[in-house]
């Protein structure tokens, strides 16, 4: 079964159709390639789609551009394809119509405008980017090792989605990143061109929270039924000691009645009792009288 983060990778490449919005997708799996060189360009990708995708936009930008690709299995994890351009020829043949550069990455992804930089976005998400199952957390992130893309990336986006905040963080070589926070996680997928999957992982954050709610609710109605019954047995004993002691005819007629209710019903509700009661009381009377009740009871416990 695909991952979430494949799901999400899978629905961008399938909303780049048109050779504009290909481009502006290429030039941001460019950027953040992990090498790019002016002799060599090399990718790789766990994403099928994207396999199935980069020949439609090395078609973009000209049918000349040569590149040869590898397909690895990996024993319990999944597959990745490799694609390599070689030769400065292919590269700058590749490079030149995106007006991409090894020294200008940041540059480059400065002066997209409008929805290219969105597609520039989720080129770069595609190619080094991952998003956990909503089960799991709530964690986005992309690795770029170019810092100077990686620190103008967020405030470009920012500028033009500023509910998306990135936060940095350094792993290895790269520079991480990343989103905590379930609304940015959403806003930033939506953005990227996954709104199925931002919905979804709306969806899911609103199931977790009403199983919250309903456990602690459950588990609150649980803590009040305990109370309730320790209650009910306390009562339950006060009462005995009295009948032992002195007989339950030594009693108020008022606290009589409620006395023989609760032996008669163990089990009842204060507001249950009170409908027993001639005239009926309120769960309030009852109340009362059953700590009435109690405090005689306490005197005989003293002594």
């Amino acid at each position: 079964m695909a991952s979430f983060s494949s799901q999400v990778k899978t629905e961008i490449c399938g909303s780049i159709r048109k050779p504009a919005e290909r481009r502006a997708f290429l030039t941001g799996i460019l950027l953040a390639a992990r090498r790019r060189t002016a002799t060599e360009i090399t990718l790789q990708t766990e994403c099928e789609a994207f396999a199935e995708l980069f020949p439609k936009l090395v078609q973009s930008v000209g049918s000349g551009v040569r590149y040869d690709t590898e397909f690895h299995t990996r024993s319990g994890k999944l597959p990745v394809w490799c694609f390599v351009v070689n030769g400065a020829e292919q590269v700058a043949a590749l490079t030149k119509p995106l007006n991409l550069s090894a020294a200008e990455s940041a540059a480059v992804l400065a002066g997209l405008g409008g929805r290219a930089l969105a597609y520039a976005a989720a080129g770069c998400f595609v190619l080094c980017g991952s998003v956990t199952d909503p089960d799991r957390g709530y964690h986005l992130e992309m690795a770029l090792s170019d810092p100077a893309l990686a620190a103008a990336f967020p405030e470009l986006l920012a500028a033009v989605q500023p509910d998306i905040r990135f936060k940095t963080t350094v792993r290895k070589h790269d520079t991480v990143l990343y989103l905590k926070q379930n609304e940015q996680i959403c806003d930033a997928l939506t953005f990227f061109g996954a709104p199925n999957a931002s919905m979804e992982l709306a969806a899911r954050q609103v199931y977790k929270n009403v199983r919250s709610m309903t456990n602690r609710r459950i588990n609150c109605d649980m803590a009040n039924i305990d109370r309730s019954v320790a209650a009910g047995e306390q009562q339950i004993a006060d009462i005995q000691l009295i009948q032992s002691a002195i007989g339950l005819d030594a009693l108020p007629a008022v606290l009589q009645e409620i006395a023989a209710a609760r032996l008669a019903d163990p089990d009842a509700s204060l507001r249950e009792l009170g409908a027993k009661m001639n005239p009926p009381l309120s769960r309030s009377g009852v109340n009362h009288r059953l700590q009435r009740i109690s405090e005689i009871a306490q005197k005989y416990k003293n002594n």
